[in-house]
């Protein structure tokens, strides 16, 4: 991960397998966000902070410790504990496997970032702020109203 510049890709994530370790808040706001893109998501945690992914339908969720052979077959991982040396930890195994890797407790240790996306009948603007999702949504607001007023 030695490069920390990202390029602004749009991908189909329609059946590609997903793991998301934590099931937090946040990851269960990647989690949804995943589910819109028709991924196929398991949801690994030693215990379930996010009540609402009870609710949820069509992913896996197990209750264990997370083990490196879980990565096999993953096209994205999302690291999303409270622990940022072991989300740090799993984002450095994901980059050595050629795994895409977003890691909630960190705007480097990752090789993938989400952006907030704004949705029109003629666009979809992706917007990143670097890792500040309070800027991003805030511009995305902006440009909405932009585009709205046109």
């Amino acid at each position: 991960m030695e490069n920390k510049d990202f390029f602004p890709l749009f991908i189909n994530l329609n059946k590609k397998k997903v793991l998301v370790i934590g099931a937090g808040k946040i990851a269960y706001r990647k989690v949804t966000t995943l589910l819109e893109q028709g991924a196929d998501i398991e949801v690994i945690t030693l215990e379930i902070a996010e009540q609402k992914f009870n609710l949820l339908k069509n992913i896996k969720l197990t209750i264990q410790p997370f083990e490196e052979s879980m990565l096999n077959n993953k096209f994205l991982v999302i690291t999303a504990t409270n622990n940022s040396e072991f989300n740090k930890k799993i984002a450095e195994l994901c980059d050595e496997k050629g795994i895409l890797v977003n890691n909630i407790s960190s705007k480097i240790h990752m090789n993938c970032r989400f952006c907030s996306v704004l949705e029109t009948e003629n666009y979809t603007v992706g917007i990143s702020a670097k890792g500040d999702p309070k800027k991003s949504k805030a511009l995305k607001e902006k440009l909405q109203n932009l585009l709205l007023n046109q």
